[in-house]
């Protein structure tokens, strides 16, 4: 979102709606974090509200990987989810996804631009980083499995690395000591921050 949309007296800018993304790898806690900044009047679109009506379908294990076709059944759900929020009455929304430095991704962050453009949002991208430890202790909690969600660290994407965004609301914030209310609430600060 180009910064001309924030012009205008402190009052009118408060007016704003906020798309939010949480950007991070599996177990970070981005779906945690923003179960928190739900309670203070965002929609949450989970990537698992979006992903698993097809990963539902398979015999996912956590570790083997996903095959192509079904991530092209899921860009078609997220594509059918955004075009319904940007006819929809404006809300506050946080959006969660593990996000790498590759043409597909980046093609999904540009259409979220777009659309949160089209819809006069305030649009704030959250990176979240954590330390290779509490990651790896994180990412193999066993309740993972029963949501169809990663259970060990992929070398792969940790190697492509997290989706590079120049954007003037990015927002990195490390992870690794803050319980989940609390980078709620470091993110809930940014935000005020940007608003005024």
């Amino acid at each position: 979102m180009s910064e001309n949309h924030l012009e205008g007296d402190g009052e009118k800018r408060m007016n704003y709606t906020v798309t939010l993304y949480l950007i991070g790898f599996a177990g970070t806690g981005k779906y945690t974090i923003a179960k928190e900044i739900a309670k203070h009047g965002y929609k949450i679109v989970d990537n698992h509200l979006i992903n698993d009506p097809i990963f539902s379908l398979l015999n996912l294990d956590g570790a083997t990987s996903i095959p192509g076709n079904a991530w092209n059944a899921i860009a078609e759900i997220r594509n059918a989810v955004l075009n319904f929020i940007s006819q929809y009455p404006p809300s506050n929304y946080v959006f969660t996804n593990v996000l790498l430095e590759d043409e597909g991704d980046r093609a999904f962050y540009d259409s979220m631009l777009t659309k949160t453009d089209s819809r006069g949002a305030i649009f704030i991208p959250v990176k979240l980083h954590i330390s290779s430890d509490e990651h790896e202790k994180r990412v193999r909690s066993p309740e993972r499995k029963e949501k169809f969600k990663v259970t060990s660290r992929s070398a792969d994407e940790i190697e492509i690395g997290l989706i590079h965004i120049d954007h003037p609301h990015l927002f990195e914030l490390d992870v690794t000591h803050l319980s989940a209310e609390q980078a709620a609430t470091e993110i809930l600060n940014f935000i005020e921050s940007i608003k005024k």
